[in-house]
């Protein structure tokens, strides 16, 4: 009897290991196929990136363009905007550059236009009175009106030396002559032709010994340009915001902002 039970107790501990076994089993199955249908989305998922990066490649194919061209192109591109932003800037530089020295000759021409114009009206002013000009010691039979317009030509055909002699001439024999200063600022005038700018400021500078001068303001946007040809641009624009500050009616006011502004 008592082998019997054991014999039961034995089988019952047995069915239940299989049991066991089996339950074990089916779950670990379950938990497979589980993780088989969680990883089919991600497997979709890559397909379908890789779909996208092939239908990419296609469209670039058809343009003529790899997909290894397209990182290089955009650094050759800033390049190529750097490149051209430096030849924009010197492009730029240079035509400042013309314009500021088309500027001067345009101041000179005014120059020579404003003392040609002032031979005239003085002639015409001595027809109508038909007053005639006194004749000046040392050079017998010749005015001092004669005598500057003879020097002016010469400064007009650049001939700035012989000029520079003549005017010299003028202020030794003019004693009080109403264009003693005219003589002093066209001289400062030629020494600017000549290119010897430390010269010019010299002479400008006397034009300020005539008080009633018709030429301060000339003389003061001078000496501003003198300064910037000698690359001395603070002092060149001291001189032109004087210009601005004492002389605000002057015809030269626009200048003398333009030239500040370029410096």
């Amino acid at each position: 009897m008592k082998n019997l039970n054991r014999i039961k107790y034995f089988f019952f501990l047995f069915l239940i290991s299989i049991m066991s076994s089996f339950i074990l089993s089916c779950a670990t199955s379950q938990t497979g196929q589980y993780a088989e249908d969680e990883s089919f989305p991600a497997g979709t998922a890559e397909t379908d990136d890789q779909s996208a990066s092939l239908e990419d490649d296609d469209v670039l194919r058809l343009l003529g363009i790899s997909g290894e061209e397209t990182q290089p192109a955009a650094a050759t591109t800033e390049v190529v905007t750097t490149s051209n932003n430096d030849a924009l800037s010197s492009e730029i530089r240079r035509l400042e550059s013309e314009v500021s020295e088309k500027d001067q000759e345009l101041s000179n021409l005014k120059n020579r236009l404003a003392a040609q114009n002032s031979l005239i009206q003085d002639r015409e002013r001595d027809l109508s009175t038909g007053r005639v000009t006194p004749q000046e010691g040392g050079y017998a039979g010749t005015s001092f009106r004669s005598r500057y317009d003879a020097a002016l030509r010469l400064y007009y055909n650049r001939k700035y030396r012989e000029s520079i002699a003549a005017f010299d001439q003028l202020l030794v024999t003019g004693d009080q002559n109403s264009l003693l200063d005219n003589c002093q600022y066209w001289k400062g005038e030629c020494f600017y032709g000549l290119g010897n700018f430390e010269q010019a400021i010299f002479e400008f500078q006397k034009v300020f010994t005539f008080s009633s001068s018709n030429k301060l303001s000339d003389a003061q946007l001078k000496l501003g340009l003198c300064y910037m040809k000698l690359g001395n641009h603070d002092r060149a624009k001291g001189e032109f915001e004087k210009l601005i500050a004492e002389y605000p009616a002057s015809e030269y006011v626009g200048r003398a902002r333009a030239y500040i502004n370029q410096l």
